[in-house]
Formats: C-alpha cells, sequence, structure tokens
C-alpha cells in the first residue's frame, strides 16, 4: 500500500559543490556557460541566463559534494516538513534572491534542502527557441542562421545522478519525503533495479523525465555520491558552440555528444578542475503523473541512441587535474 508522501516538490533548484580554489571554479563555470551571482567570502553564487538568481553553489574547502535543493510549492509545505522528525527548523536562506528553507541529510549523508520564496532577476538571455527548418516544418524563410561563438547559454540547473548502496530504497527515501516518481527503472533481474530515473510529480503538468538518477554504487566502485550534476541549455546549437568553447580552453571533457536512450536528451559531459561531472543536454522527455515507470533489462543495450560510447570512467571521481 502506497503511502502519501509529505509534500510533492516541484523541481531542483541548485547543487552545492566544495572546492579549494574558487577563482579557479568560477574560472571554469564561465567558460561552461554560468556566471557571477554573487561572490561572498568562502562561497560563490553562479548563475545561468533564465529567471534564477542562482544556479549553482560552491564552497571553500575540501573537495565535495554537499548536497542539493528541492523547490517546493508554497511556505506551508516547509512549515509542514519542520514539524516532521529529521527537519531542521524553517530558516531564511541566506543568498541572493532570499526565500527559506529547511533541511534534511538523506541516506547517503547529503544535505538536501527545500527552499521557497527565492526571488526571480531579470533574464540575462530570453532563450527564445531559434527558428529552424526541419522536416516539413519551416520556420525562418528569407533569413539566415547565424549562431555566435562562445559558452553555452544555460537556462536552468536541470538534474543530478547519484551513486547509491541501493536504487529501490533510496527512491523510497525521496519518495515518501518529496513525493518523486519513477520514469525508468534498469533491472538486473525482476524487482532488482540497478538504476531509477525519477522525476517530480507534478499532477497533469509535464515534469523533465527526470530530476534524480539513482545508481548502483557498484559501477563507482562501491563509493556512494555524486554521479553528474546536468544544465538545461538552449538547444543543440548551444550545446555545440559551448563545446567548441569548453575544448578551446582545454578543459577536461568525459562523453559526448549523443543522445540518450531513457530520457532521449542530448548530452555533452566535462569535469571540473576536482573531477566532478557537469553535464550540458537538451532535448530531453517531459512526462505527467500520468506515465507509468518502464521496466528494462540490464541487457537493454547501448544508453545512448547514437554517439561515443560510456566511458569506463564515467561516474567516478577522478584525480584533480594538473593544468
Amino acid at each position: 500500500m502506497s503511502v502519501s508522501p509529505l509534500l510533492k516538490v516541484r523541481d531542483v533548484a541548485y547543487p552545492r559543490l566544495q572546492v579549494p580554489d574558487l577563482d579557479r571554479m568560477e574560472s571554469y563555470l564561465m567558460d561552461f556557460g554560468l556566471a557571477r551571482a554573487e561572490r561572498r567570502d568562502k562561497v560563490l553564487f553562479m548563475r545561468g541566463a533564465g529567471a534564477a538568481p542562482y544556479v549553482h553553489v560552491i564552497h571553500e574547502g575540501d573537495p565535495a559534494f554537499l548536497g542539493f535543493a528541492f523547490e517546493a510549492d508554497c511556505r506551508e509545505d516547509l512549515d509542514r516538513l519542520a514539524a516532521t522528525p529529521g527537519f531542521t527548523p524553517v530558516e531564511a536562506l541566506d543568498a541572493p534572491g532570499g526565500g527559506v528553507r529547511t533541511t534534511v541529510v538523506d541516506p547517503i549523508g547529503l544535505t538536501v534542502e527545500i527552499v521557497f520564496g527565492i526571488a526571480p532577476v531579470a533574464a540575462r538571455d530570453g532563450l527564445q527557441p531559434r527558428p529552424l527548418n526541419m522536416g516539413d516544418a519551416f520556420q525562418r524563410i528569407g533569413a539566415a542562421q547565424r549562431i555566435k561563438a562562445g559558452p553555452s547559454r544555460i537556462k536552468r540547473f536541470g538534474h543530478l545522478a547519484l551513486n547509491v548502496p541501493d536504487p529501490a530504497a533510496a527512491l523510497a527515501w525521496y519518495q515518501a519525503r518529496f513525493g518523486l516518481i519513477a520514469s525508468d527503472r534498469v533491472n538486473l533481474a525482476p524487482g532488482m533495479p540497478v538504476a531509477i530515473f525519477a522525476r517530480c510529480d507534478r499532477g497533469a503538468d509535464p515534469a523533465d523525465h527526470h530530476s534524480i538518477l539513482l545508481a548502483s554504487h557498484m559501477a563507482s566502485g562501491g563509493v556512494s555520491g555524486l554521479n553528474h550534476l546536468s544544465w538545461e541549455v538552449g538547444d543543440m546549437d548551444d550545446l555545440q558552440a559551448g563545446r567548441e568553447h569548453l575544448a578551446a580552453k582545454g578543459r577536461a571533457h568525459e562523453w559526448g555528444v549523443g543522445r540518450h536512450l531513457l530520457g532521449s536528451q542530448i548530452f555533452d559531459y566535462w569535469r571540473d578542475p576536482w573531477g566532478h561531472i557537469h553535464e550540458h543536454w537538451t532535448d530531453g522527455d517531459q512526462f505527467d503523473a500520468s506515465i507509468p515507470a518502464g521496466d528494462h533489462s540490464i541487457d537493454i543495450g547501448a544508453v545512448s541512441q547514437w554517439g561515443p560510447n560510456m566511458p569506463a570512467s564515467f561516474g567516478r571521481t577522478l584525480p584533480p587535474q594538473t593544468a
């Protein structure tokens, strides 16, 4: 018998990383397509092109993934959580845009924030879709397509992937508290998932195919923690132009470009100077709550419909770059 969740979150908002050199991290993230929102003593807030005042928070310290934030629908949701064992009292969020939060520690030790009331800012770039001439739909007549060179235009923080001991148990924890539902499961045997793609339950409103991917930590050598962080870019041209910009800057490429099978998004993965994987993606699936979860055998085949094979290093922490 299913249990009603404490609340149903709307989306993910931002991750929190920790690195020893904020100047070096800021330089990398600017190449990745983010811009400084605010810099304080020992903390850096970076924003994209959209209305969120920040989509990435980086603290100074030994390299680590600290946690991430969900967005709630209302202040009352936070009050209800704060009255639940394990959650902290509601407090002001000391960050650009203000707002409030409560926090809880998840089964692998990450701090999960639930936030509300962060004030939007003026978008740096409207991210209007580029008119395309594809198939029988011709949107651009009498005009040339010209793509500006430079970093990707990043729309928002889209999802994260975690390496966990037991994906089914991890989803049950997130489901009971935040209402996440499975979109696709990859199973070692029936009822034994080794990876679960989970999305926010927005009822009849569509949501990203996944806000969290929960993957067995056996693929990461038995180490739980961050697999990767992912930001949505404007379109395929943004992704490809951003790829060329990062390559020209000598940044460490991990995997791509390709189109995933589960989730369908076009992807390109890069590593920051301390080995954390950052993804650009575009054109992912959108499901409302009526779409049932898919179950797939582990021998489903390639994780991508096209593009290079997944490298053996993917999802694992690598030594810091020396450059």
